[in-house]
């Protein structure tokens, strides 16, 4: 048996542990969790949320029978094609994906600026229909460009798709990644986001 089969075992029976079931088996059945109570009472001026690739050992519809369990309100990153199971238990999407490339290829290099303003200027209307606010984005790696130059390149970028996400209502979140650990060579590995801050660009 993998690492991988092992550990997934292990999460799920950490996560079934918590919910005080037997084993996550039950959550494919709408009786062990369809009331959706929460194991334990929230005063609810927090709205806690989780990340979804966190549990990747549950599939999207377990993840949301869990998160409505714990008393908790939205899963982050979760792209379009997926809503409509967030929507159908009554789960939020605090961060919403999907518009990006990826983790390497971002707004801090000018050659990926087009298909990224392509995909963003989708995407922020897709978020804003679904009556979501959030949407991340990724500045890539910094491939030898001098930090000032790709956070000049990020804010050149950014704004051509800003007044679209202001009249749409939606906060574009800039990641921040530790490049010095598990993101090597990531750009934005501080906030010197300042320089394009503003009410609908933010850094998370």
């Amino acid at each position: 048996m993998s690492h991988s089969v092992n550990r997934r075992t292990l999460m799920r029976g950490a996560v079934a542990s918590a919910l005080g079931l037997s084993s996550l088996s039950a959550l494919g059945t709408e009786s062990a969790l369809s009331s959706g109570t929460p194991t334990t009472a929230l005063k609810g001026n927090i709205h806690h949320s989780v990340a979804r690739w966190t549990f990747n050992f549950l599939s999207l519809e377990e993840l949301c029978l869990v998160v409505k369990r714990l008393g908790f309100s939205a899963i982050d990153l979760v792209g379009p094609k997926e809503w409509h199971i967030l929507k159908q238990h009554g789960v939020d999407s605090s961060m919403c994906n999907g518009a990006e490339l990826n983790l390497e290829d971002g707004w801090g290099d000018n050659r990926f600026h087009q298909p990224l303003i392509e995909s963003y200027r989708k995407h922020i209307d897709l978020v804003s229909d679904a009556g979501y606010k959030n949407l991340i984005c990724f500045s890539g790696n910094a491939r030898g460009k001098d930090p000032e130059e790709g956070l000049k390149n990020a804010t050149k970028g950014l704004k051509k798709i800003l007044a679209q996400a202001e009249k749409r209502g939606v906060v574009l979140q800039m990641e921040l990644f530790n490049s010095k650990v598990d993101h090597p060579d990531y750009f934005a590995d501080n906030c010197g986001i300042d320089n394009y801050n503003g009410p609908k660009v933010a850094s998370v």
